[in-house]
């Protein structure tokens, strides 16, 4: 379970502050990073809100290993490389 907290956004992308309830029942916070070129991966048209897709990224973060714990920027293009079929799996989520 997690939150996103609040949203600064530049002209590369945008980033939300997150919470999120660890293994423990503790609140771990960090960061969530969405460029705009990994946006287009998972919405080429722009139709689908960026904290959607950002609420994606958190959920499949969460449910692999390797970002366990949470790192303090979690960077929506760190997903993509670490994991093979992210691209997949976070559509999945957002849709």
């Amino acid at each position: 379970m997690f939150e996103l907290i609040d949203e600064f956004e530049d002209s590369t992308g945008c980033t939300w502050t997150i919470q999120a309830l660890d293994s423990e029942g503790g609140l771990q916070r960090t960061r969530v990073r969405l460029g705009w070129a990994d946006y287009g991966v998972w919405s080429p048209d722009g139709g689908i809100p960026p904290e959607r897709v950002a609420e994606a990224v958190v959920a499949f973060a969460l449910g692999h290993p390797a970002f366990s714990p949470l790192p303090e920027l979690l960077d929506a293009a760190m997903a993509r490389r670490r994991i093979p079929n992210a691209d997949a799996e976070i559509g999945r989520l957002i849709r």
